[in-house]
């Protein structure tokens, strides 16, 4: 798969400079707008030693990514949206979604119930059942990393077996290949007109990423 020109191929090409993205966080950081001391919890909890690839670098694409693609970039729901959606990961429990949300309600003053509600949506990208587009534009920004290049991809294959390091092989295959197989089996992973895209690359990279994991078992 080789990039396309143009702005395409640009935001394709973002992810292979983490420098470049981990900019992006701290240009995300300043459109929302923090009290210092939120800014500085996210910056802590994002340069946590246990994260490889959920980490400001991660976020920082998605906001690069958004605005690439043609995103508002006064959006600020969606930029604490994207800010926060993984502020709190412990790659072993169930409910970091519910407990980023409620980090974002405690440490950002005013109405941020939208934002809560569209990180609550990141917990299950494929089972969310809502009709909002602005959420649909979070939950697809969030799985564009499916479609990087083979050569991002499996770099970001190696972030996350990092993240999981305390889980033998045995169990990380089974698992990611689960959750590889459940993206597959989808009519469609990406809801928006980012689709346009991301799906066949994403679809090849994990058709790929499955054959090997099927492989190796």
């Amino acid at each position: 798969m080789t990039p396309r020109p143009g702005r395409e191929g640009s935001a394709l090409a973002l992810a292979e400079d983490l420098d470049q993205c981990r900019a992006g966080f701290g240009a995300l950081l300043a459109r929302a707008d923090l009290p210092a001391a939120a800014a500085a919890e996210l910056r802590r909890r994002y340069g946590e030693a246990h994260r490889a690839y959920h980490d400001a670098a991660h976020v920082g694409l998605l906001w690069l990514r958004h605005l690439l693609h043609g995103g508002d970039p006064g959006d600020r729901d969606l930029a604490l949206a994207i800010l926060f959606h993984d502020a709190i990961y412990d790659p072993m429990a169930k409910d970091n979604e519910e407990a980023s949300a409620a980090l974002l309600a405690q440490l950002v003053p005013g109405d941020t119930a939208w934002a809560q509600d569209a990180i609550r949506a990141t917990a299950d990208h494929l089972g969310h059942a809502g009709t909002d587009c602005r959420v649909h534009r979070l939950l697809d920004l969030d799985l564009t990393p499916l479609a990087e290049s083979p050569a991002v991809f499996d770099r970001n294959t190696g972030f996350l077996r990092r993240e999981y390091a305390a889980v033998d092989d045995a169990r990380w295959r089974a698992g990611r290949g689960a959750v590889l197989a459940r993206f597959l089996e989808a009519p469609r992973i990406f809801r928006t007109r980012l689709s346009t895209i991301y799906e066949a690359r994403a679809r090849e990279n994990l058709t790929a990423a499955l054959a090997d994991l099927r492989a190796a078992a």
